[in-house]
């Protein structure tokens, strides 16, 4: 046996450790409960969207990639809304309520804005923005993006319609 055989095979299992976690990110699964404000004052509630398909999206005023997914995510809310689809996004680390409702408006947000905390944050595990999540109908997650790629909108279209499907 060569000297260099077991760093080759600590170093594989390390590996395959890693992207093992990173896959059961991406798996179905339960996910933490929310209870958070709604700009405006009223409280949302994870039990309020138990019956609904989410897209949830963890943003922040400062992140460019966030302010370039707005678009995306208002076409989403304007073709699946009537569908029970809900597009939610947890503004964190961006200052007080007044501060995301000015920004809300002048990036013309045309769905739900959450006012996120820490707490959240670490709860969810993110750990960059924007972080993307489609929930399932049962509070159930469906798939996770982090950060901004071509096809996330698609991606998430897709997903979307595999869900709509799998509920009718």
């Amino acid at each position: 046996m060569k000297r260099s055989e077991p760093f080759v095979a600590i170093g594989t299992f390390i590996i395959m450790a890693v992207l093992c976690v990173c896959t059961l990110g991406q798996q179905p699964g339960t996910i933490p409960q929310i209870a958070l404000p709604i700009l405006g004052g009223k409280t949302l509630r994870a039990e309020d969207l138990k019956n609904n398909i989410v897209v949830l999206d963890f943003w922040a005023t400062w992140c460019e990639g966030c302010i370039i997914e707005i678009a995306d995510f208002n076409k989403l809310e304007k073709e699946y809304s009537s569908r029970g689809v809900k597009v939610i996004g947890v503004a964190v680390q961006s200052g007080w309520a007044s501060d995301i409702q000015k920004f809300t408006k002048q990036y013309k947000m045309r769905y739900t804005v959450l006012v996120g905390n820490d707490d959240t944050v670490s709860d969810f595990g993110v750990i960059s923005f924007p972080n993307t999540y489609v929930i399932g109908p049962g509070w159930k997650l469906y798939k996770k993006y982090s950060g901004v790629s071509e096809t996330k909108a698609a991606d998430i279209r897709r997903d979307i319609e595999t869900l709509l499907k799998a509920k009718s």
